[in-house]
């Protein structure tokens, strides 16, 4: 393809689904079109456009801190050449009027129609590419797709590394093509992550935004030197270094990566940032046994005592001995005690604590098989394993940040085991709740209101809010949620629903909102779940 043909693609959206639906939704590069990264916030996305400077720029317009239209109205102030598409959930004129005053060139609502946005593309392209004088500017515009090139270049090397998709011919290859900063020498992998320290389930913007500036200020000071770093989504970077490793201030790698740790964490005041290097290996070749070390390491990073920078080669992976769970939680839980659930699997931890720190793995392992457990022992009093929580806990339990959010994770499953157990003793023992239940289930869809439920009843709100409250200990609108989002479990497991889809047909506006909902419940957010089930299913084919 000729160089000069090439147009280059920055995408922008707060949302993952979002992000990854758009990186794939077309085969860009048949278009002559190179996606060079993703933001996930309009200040990540205004840092790389300072340094990709893209052609053409795709921009939710709704993002929490800056919006799309200020992204835009500031790339524009710097003078940045760039053609902008604006993405929204919103039609209403003013938001058309801000676009057009800005200089956006096409402002799409979601869905997005495939069709459409290849048109759109097609156009800017044809636009984009009429305005290069290739007489007058081919110097400029070949350094810029130069640069362009070895950017992406960068960010492939990590991962073909890891899918084992280069002999060691084409590796020497790209290196010498693409003037790249690395040899095939003996090396390792650094695994970074950063990790919000809100509990509410939330994702926030801020720790994407906090990972690409400790990127760019690691690729600063780190110039010059056998590395290269990749964006890790979520949240994460990935640097490929040559050993052995010394900075040019004269620190070691570990002293290196704890400096900018310690001076990015000191500006982030709710954001934990850990590391792990993982085992030298030989060769370049050899990269994915360095990474699965690292990041095996990195989940010790829930111990506050073990420091922000973790090496694999200290840490003893060997499992300490299995304590069995007593009777108490299933006896708090069949008294619906959520005080008493809380002491009896606080007690429970700190045994497994009582080996000093030991693997993660353990863990989560043991906090699995108590779930597991109570849900076998309960299902001889709900006719049937509790649906309350029908995901993989032990997978959830790995993707959390901190002992706290652990023993939060652990203490709602086993309170919603214990609530589920009130509400099914209710139904059994009242008619009234049994009707009310039959109702609700069935039109979950139609997003049934306490008022309909009472007209259907022939009661008062107020009435049967106090005795739906009493006979059950839930609210209305706690247990319609829970019913939601067993739901909502339920048809992740297909592929062809898609998290947005199922949002929507659950009644939820607003998909951020479905999503905070859904991830406080399970740990996972809606996609994650989705990926996690169907990664299962594959490995059970």
């Amino acid at each position: 393809m000729n160089p000069f043909s090439t147009i280059t693609l920055l995408i922008v959206d707060d949302e993952a689904e979002i992000r990854s639906g758009l990186r794939s939704i077309l085969s860009w590069e048949d278009y002559g079109v190179s996606v060079i990264g993703t933001a996930a916030s309009g200040a990540e996305a205004l840092d790389k456009i300072r340094y990709y400077e893209p052609d053409i720029l795709i921009t939710d317009i709704q993002m929490p801190g800056m919006s799309g239209l200020e992204l835009v109205r500031r790339a524009k102030k710097e003078q940045f050449d760039c053609s902008f598409v604006i993405l929204s959930g919103y039609d209403e004129f003013e938001y058309a009027k801000s676009a057009i005053k800005y200089g956006v060139r096409e402002y799409l609502l979601k869905p997005i129609s495939i069709k459409e946005l290849t048109e759109i593309i097609l156009t800017l392209k044809e636009d984009i590419l009429s305005k290069r004088d290739i007489h007058s500017d081919r110097l400029s515009t070949l350094h810029k797709l130069r640069t362009a090139q070895i950017s992406i270049q960068k960010n492939n090397l990590i991962p073909q590394l890891l899918r084992g998709d280069l002999t060691a011919p084409e590796l020497l290859e790209v290196i010498q093509d693409y003037s790249l900063p690395i040899r095939d020498k003996e090396c390792c992998i650094v695994y970074i992550q950063a990790f919000s320290l809100h509990l509410s389930g939330e994702e926030f913007p801020e720790v994407s935004l906090c990972i690409g500036k400790l990127k760019h200020s690691l690729e600063e000071c780190l110039a010059g030197t056998s590395i290269l770093i990749n964006e890790y989504p979520p949240n994460g970077l990935l640097l490929l270094v040559n050993l052995p490793f010394t900075a040019p201030d004269g620190s070691s790698l570990k002293e290196t990566i704890k400096a900018h740790i310690s001076m990015r964490a000191e500006r982030e005041e709710h954001i934990q940032i850990a590391a792990a290097i993982g085992t030298p290996v030989p060769s370049l070749l050899s990269i994915l046994v360095s990474f699965k070390d690292a990041r095996q390491a990195i989940t010790w990073h829930i111990y506050p005592q073990a420091g922000s920078v973790l090496e694999s080669q200290e840490l003893s992976m060997d499992q300490p001995p299995i304590i069995m769970p007593g009777n108490e939680i299933l006896e708090a839980i069949l008294k619906d005690n959520p005080e008493e659930i809380k002491v009896h699997f606080n007690e429970y931890l700190d045994q497994l604590l009582t080996t000093k720190t030991p693997p993660p793995s353990y863990l989560y392992s043991m906090c699995n098989y108590l779930i597991i457990t109570l849900q076998s022992q309960l299902s001889k009093y709900l006719d049937g394993t509790p649906k309350s929580y029908t995901g993989n806990s032990f997978a959830t339990l790995q993707s959390l940040n901190s002992l706290e959010e652990i023993r939060a994770f652990m203490c709602r499953i086993l309170g919603g085991f214990a609530e589920e157990l009130s509400v099914s003793r209710a139904v059994k023992s009242d008619p009234l709740i049994e009707k009310a239940m039959d109702y609700i289930n069935k039109n979950l869809l139609k997003s049934p209101r306490t008022e309909d439920v009472c007209s259907y009843l022939g009661l008062s709100k107020s009435y049967f809010s106090t005795y739906f409250k009493n006979k059950t200990q839930l609210n209305f609108r706690d247990y319609t949620l829970d019913l939601k989002i067993n739901y909502a479990q339920e048809q992740l497991k297909f592929s062809e629903h898609t998290p947005s889809q199922i949002s929507m047909l659950l009644g939820y506006e607003d998909y951020r909102s479905f999503s905070r909902a859904f991830k406080t419940r399970t740990g996972l957010s809606p996609t994650d779940y989705q990926k996690q089930y169907t990664a299962e299913e594959r490995s059970r084919q």
